[in-house]
């Protein structure tokens, strides 16, 4: 199964000229040419990936809270408590929509939102626990993001992590995030050396911040 399916073709749009609606790659095409597209990106599920930890230099995202004092309103955390493991899941290419007067959004992160994960933004997030979805580590050591309905909706290849699966097993949860500018690529015409934790999370920074990413915390599933 795919991330999401393409709409039907309505015969009133049909006759827009290209120009008007529909752009990629900065050219434009027609219709059918972008539902063609959107198509591809839904039955290609291998991307990019990484597995981390929430207080990874590159994310920066501290610990889970536990609760919050009710006296002093200040959030509560476990000292001591091994880090919840973070996979980042980075699609290889990027499909923007935007209604006019609108802002961009990126439909296969809205299509992740619509089937139950939560937008994950700047500042305070509310990650919580998303029923049905599932993270999967194969048996090849591939980990595979699940939705609800059973589907793939995304797989990555990342080196093997003992640590990092065993933290997992621990929590039972993992703190995935899906979109397109994770962190995960080194952009083209810099080096994985030039790429460093502080842009990587300058990249993660504003794409929370464009509302380009979705989050949840996952149920973790060893298949090995």
């Amino acid at each position: 199964m795919g991330r999401f399916k393409p709409q039907k073709q309505r015969r009133d749009r049909q006759q827009t000229p290209a120009g008007q609606r529909f752009r990629m790659d900065d050219r434009a095409v027609s219709q059918t040419e972008i539902l063609a597209a959107g198509e591809q990106l839904s039955n290609n599920v291998d991307d990019h990936g990484r597995l981390l930890y929430m207080d990874s230099p590159s994310l920066e995202l501290g610990q889970v809270a536990t609760g919050t004092d009710p006296d002093t309103g200040t959030v509560q955390t476990t000292d001591g408590e091994d880090p919840m493991p973070v996979a980042l899941f980075e699609p290889e290419r990027a499909m923007m929509s935007r209604i006019p007067g609108g802002t961009p959004t990126e439909i296969q992160v809205e299509g992740a939102i619509a089937s139950g994960m939560r937008r994950f933004p700047r500042g305070i997030a509310d990650l919580r626990a998303i029923p049905g979805w599932a993270l999967h580590r194969l048996a090849d050591d591939r980990i595979e993001l699940r939705s609800p309905d059973g589907g793939v909706y995304s797989r990555i290849t990342v080196p093997a992590s003992p640590d990092r699966y065993s933290t997992a097993l621990h929590h039972g949860y993992v703190v995935c995030s899906y979109g397109p500018q994770l962190g995960v690529r080194t952009p083209s015409g810099s080096t994985l050396e030039q790429y460093t934790d502080a842009k990587r999370l300058e990249e993660f920074r504003t794409a929370r911040g464009r509302g380009l990413v979705a989050g949840g915390i996952i149920a973790y599933r060893n298949n090995r």
